[in-house]
């Protein structure tokens, strides 16, 4: 959503003062903190942030207090007047030393990215792994941990892999491993992930009426693998967010416990991506769920081959350095996607 109101540049100013000032400190500003940083006169600033009170980017808790911004006034900074911070070389290394610790499969690597966005921003990280109900398996591999403990690698197109820890209810022979190993990529190799659950659901009943061993140990392996998809969240450092000022009463902790145990308005604000990419900044009240209103969410898609493959994001308050918070997910983004090409090489 773009602000399509105009200020003067004195007002810009202003704002964009008021907005930082605002979101170091989380009080409400006075005019007198604005013009000394803009060596102008209090008189001048108080007219300017009457101005800018009327014209709804700002309003005052309290008669005789300073000013806060509103929601149209953070998204007129966001759309209008904020550039996305660089990160300075000491943090970049922070995050290159961070990634080297990474393993290399892909929902490790989302896991991993959510607590770096976390931990760089001090609010919760965000990251998902987008894979389209249309591509297609390239093939199955199972490695047995032991007799009871198997790894399912889905191997698709394009180079992507999907991991899958499956207890079994009872022992497997690494022989039995193997035919069914061979049987999986006979039967689904080539074919979408939709069309192998469908032909699961199809052949389920019969399998189990008949009591066919192996096939009844296939669909156990993989019936947890086929679970994924790309509209889980990995979700890191919630617990920021209690930190903040705005979430020190019960009510607001429990919109972020809400949050923390839903997940899937977030899913929903991501999935967006996958048609329109590109850094989106949501912000308070243009949320459609009530409870999302005192929240902003910034997020940015990432790819591979050319293709979005998933988004990373942070939400905090809406008191949120927003310069500062897209440059950070705008990096994490493209260290990401190096990440993704390195692990395919």
């Amino acid at each position: 959503m773009v602000s399509n109101q105009n200020l003067h540049e004195r007002e810009e100013s202003v704002l964009s003062s008021v907005i930082h000032q605002y979101v170091a400190t989380a009080k409400p500003v006075g005019s007198q903190v604005i013009a000394e940083k803009m060596d102008v006169s209090s008189a001048t600033i108080r007219h300017v942030l009457l101005d800018l009170e009327k014209k709804g980017f700002l309003t005052h808790p309290h008669t005789s207090a300073g000013r806060v911004p509103v929601d149209q006034g953070y998204r007129f900074y966001v759309d209008r007047l904020m550039q996305a911070k660089v990160l300075n070389l000491r943090e970049k290394n922070q995050i290159e030393q961070e990634y080297v610790r990474a393993k290399e499969e892909v929902e490790t690597l989302m896991r991993h990215t959510a607590r770096i966005l976390s931990a760089m921003t001090h609010l919760a990280g965000l990251a998902v792994f987008h894979v389209p109900q249309g591509i297609s398996l390239d093939h199955f591999k199972i490695v047995a941990i032991d007799s009871r403990k198997i790894l399912v690698i889905l191997v698709l197109e394009r180079g992507l892999m999907k991991e899958e820890l499956v207890w079994l209810e009872a022992p497997a022979d690494l022989r039995e491993i193997q035919k069914i190993t061979q049987l999986l990529n006979s039967r689904f190799g080539g074919k979408t992930l939709t069309q192998i659950r469908d032909s699961l659901l199809k052949e389920a009943e019969s399998i189990k009426k008949k009591k066919l061993g192996i096939i009844e140990t296939a669909l156990k392996l993989i019936e947890s693998a086929l679970q994924f998809s790309g509209d889980e969240i990995h979700m890191e450092g919630a617990s920021y967010l209690t930190e903040q000022p705005e979430f020190h009463n019960y009510q607001m902790m429990e919109q972020v416990i809400r949050l923390v145990e839903e997940k899937q308005p977030l899913v929903e604000i991501l999935g967006r991506q996958w048609s329109r990419p590109g850094l989106m900044v949501e912000i308070g009240r243009e949320f459609p769920q009530s409870f999302l209103r005192h929240f902003s969410f910034v997020h940015v898609p990432y790819y591979f081959q050319g293709k979005v493959v998933g988004a990373l994001g942070v939400l905090g308050p809406t008191r949120m350095a927003y310069d500062r918070v897209a440059g950070v997910v705008r990096h994490m983004a493209g260290h990401l996607e190096a990440a993704l090409i390195k692990r395919e090489g």
